[in-house]
C-alpha cells in the first residue's frame, strides 16, 4: 500500500480537476432544479474525493504508461484467511460507497441497487487494473462488494437514529441520481488513468 503521503499527493491532484466540475454543476442545477441543500454539497464533494481516494489506493494511475498486462486471479477465497490483513482493508475502503450512496440518493434506500453499483464499480476497478495498474483477483472483487454491504448496513443502522429533517438535508433534490453518480464515476476514472499520472509525473516529479 502507498504511504499516505503519496496517496494525498495523487488524489488530490486528480481531485483538483473534479472540483470546478462540481461547481459548474451545482450552479446549473440551482438554476434549472432548485438549490440543494448544503449539507448534500459538502457530501458530494467529500464522496467524489473518496472515489479519488480509492483509485489512488487501488494503484490506478499510478504510472504515466498504459499497456495491456493482465493478472488475474480466479479462484475465489483463496489467500483470504493467510493474509486477513488485506482483506480487511479491502472490505474497509469500500464501506464509505456503501454509506454514502443511500445517504446522498434517495434511488439508493435499497440494498441491491447499493450492492449492484459498488460491485459495478469494484469491477470497473478490477478491469482498469489489467493495463498495468496492479493485479485483478476475483477475491478483491467479493471483499469489495461486501464492504459496500456493511457500508449500508452502516447507514441503515444510523438512519434509525438520525431525525428525518436532517437525513433529507443530505438528499439530492430533484437531481437525476443516475446520471450523476454514473457521469461522475466515469469523469473520475478517465482523469485518474489520464490527467493525473501527467500531473504527478511531469509537473510534481513524484516517482
Amino acid at each position: 500500500m502507498l504511504p499516505i503521503s503519496d496517496i494525498l499527493i495523487r488524489s488530490i491532484s486528480g481531485y483538483v480537476f473534479i472540483v470546478p466540475v462540481l461547481i459548474f454543476y451545482f450552479l446549473y442545477l440551482k438554476k434549472s432544479k432548485g438549490k440543494q441543500s448544503p449539507f448534500h454539497i459538502c457530501a458530494v464533494f467529500l464522496f467524489y474525493y473518496y472515489l479519488f481516494g480509492i483509485l489512488t489506493v487501488t494503484g490506478i494511475g499510478y504510472t504515466s504508461t498504459m499497456s495491456f498486462r493482465p493478472k488475474i486471479s480466479l479462484i475465489p477465497f483463496f489467500g483470504m484467511i493467510s493474509g486477513p490483513t488485506d482483506t480487511i482493508l479491502n472490505i474497509v475502503l469500500f464501506v464509505p460507497l456503501g454509506f454514502f450512496l443511500p445517504l446522498l440518493y434517495k434511488k439508493y434506500c435499497h440494498i441491491k441497487t447499493v450492492v449492484l453499483t459498488g460491485f459495478l464499480f469494484s469491477l470497473s476497478v478490477e478491469i482498469f487494473q489489467m493495463f498495468g495498474w496492479g493485479s485483478t483477483d476475483i477475491n478483491d472483487l467479493i471483499t469489495n462488494t461486501a464492504g459496500v454491504c456493511v457500508g449500508y448496513w452502516v447507514y441503515y443502522m444510523l438512519s434509525k437514529i438520525l431525525p428525518d429533517n436532517l437525513r433529507k438535508k443530505f438528499r439530492s433534490n430533484n437531481a437525476n441520481y443516475m446520471v450523476e453518480v454514473f457521469l461522475f464515476a466515469i469523469y473520475t476514472f478517465i482523469i485518474m488513468v489520464t490527467i493525473q499520472p501527467w500531473v504527478i509525473h511531469n509537473l510534481l516529479n513524484v516517482g
